[in-house]
């Protein structure tokens, strides 16, 4: 499983959210990738930033929006669930 943070250049929640959600990926042993907006296409470039998704065998299973600890928690938590059962 891996956690991939898009990013936009100069957005402050993204800087100051990226330790946190970087650590606790190490922390659920989850990899994690930092992607910047600006080197993605325009049409598939996300609605909002920090824009989060999950993905399994390089398929998303999941996908959030902000820096919402809890909100990321709670996702990343019920996708482990899934894959453990």
């Amino acid at each position: 499983m891996e956690i991939v943070m898009i990013q936009k250049k100069g957005c402050m929640p993204c800087k100051n959210f990226a330790p946190t959600i970087k650590k606790y990926a190490e922390d659920k042993k989850i990899g994690f990738k930092s992607v910047q907006m600006e080197d993605m296409p325009e049409n598939i470039r996300p609605p909002f930033y920090p824009y989060f998704y999950l993905r399994k065998n390089n398929q998303i299973i999941d996908k959030w929006g902000g820096v919402n600890e809890r909100k990321m928690e709670a996702v990343i938590k019920r996708n482990l669930k899934k894959t453990n059962l």
